[in-house]
């Protein structure tokens, strides 16, 4: 089979479509933004561009070409950025307009799949299935199939983001929980890369015998590309770990603001507010406070002259 060019952009039916669908609903959270017109709203317009432009990048450029014919590496970058940054980027450009609530079934489908258990498993097991040796190779000989499985990558990548992101504001995952969900993704795609790095044969016979064109072959094509999914994947898990871990921190500060109040619930300019009074204290009691019942008698005048 005749290879295009590397340098040649690609025009993939599935992944156009895809790219279409996303950039739809651009146009849709402009309007938005311009009506709400606030910071919220054009920070959701920015990323949900960014995420369109971050997909065309690896989906119609060379980048595209080099993946499914040429580099391994290529390809890798293409899925660190289709699997690590496009995904909350969409979550959070489309926030409110994302909706689980269509249907009781499909709402129960939607509560299962979003569910950080099922969504780990389910991130890794297509990412490693779509690369064990026979499928992918399966890929690199047919276009549309490779496509689809970068459609199929970005599908479980917005499953995996969205304890994270939590676009519906469910609170499907606490903060502390976020920071150790986000920990124990890195683990598989880190023996992953290690493995591609340390290996001393190629994997894919089509890079193999695909003219190089990243370093002298396809062994230290795959060498680096290990070495990048080892690396590149952690950049977007590092980010949402920063950002995890500042709001946690912004919550504690926010909770210090309020004062140390001793346990009784009173601010400084209350200080001097009676406590209040339990309900099994007499009646009687709260007479002391409330000042004297009756008139004193006035004290006798001395009568001037008086011996």
């Amino acid at each position: 089979m005749a290879l295009p060019p590397p340098g040649s952009w690609t025009a993939s039916p599935v992944l156009l479509t895809t790219l279409a669908g996303v950039g739809a609903a651009l146009p849709i959270r402009l309007v938005a933004a311009r009506r709400s017109a606030t910071a919220m709203g054009r920070g959701r317009a920015a990323a949900l561009g960014g995420a369109a432009v971050l997909l065309a990048a690896v989906t119609v450029t060379p980048i595209a070409t080099l993946s499914a014919h040429y580099s391994l590496t290529a390809h890798l970058l293409q899925v660190t950025v289709v699997m690590g940054f496009v995904p909350p980027l969409l979550l959070i450009g489309l926030g409110d307009q994302i909706r689980l609530s269509a249907g009781r079934i499909a709402a129960a489908a939607g509560r299962f799949l979003v569910h950080p258990a099922t969504a780990i498993v389910l991130v890794n097991v297509v990412f490693f299935g779509w690369h064990a040796t026979p499928l992918y190779e399966t890929c690199l000989e047919h276009e549309e199939l490779y496509a689809l499985q970068v459609v199929t990558l970005l599908l479980v990548s917005l499953v995996f983001w969205w304890p994270i992101v939590d676009p519906q504001r469910k609170g499907v995952l606490s903060p502390f929980f976020k920071l150790g969900y986000i920990l124990l993704a890195t683990i598989p795609q880190t023996f992953a890369g290690l493995t591609f790095a340390l290996a001393t044969h190629p994997f894919y016979s089509a890079y193999a015998a695909a003219p190089p064109v990243i370093g002298s072959g396809a062994l230290p094509d795959q060498q680096i590309a290990g070495a990048c999914m080892a690396l590149l994947s952690k950049i977007a898990l590092f980010a949402a770990f920063s950002v995890v871990l500042l709001r946690m921190l912004g919550e504690g500060e926010a909770d210090d603001a309020t004062g140390d109040d001793g346990g009784h619930g009173r601010g400084r300019d209350d200080d001097d507010a009676p406590l209040p009074v339990p309900p099994s204290t007499p009646a009687w009691l709260g007479l002391l406070e409330s000042g004297p019942i009756a008139d004193e008698p006035a004290a006798p005048r001395e009568r001037v002259g008086a011996r």
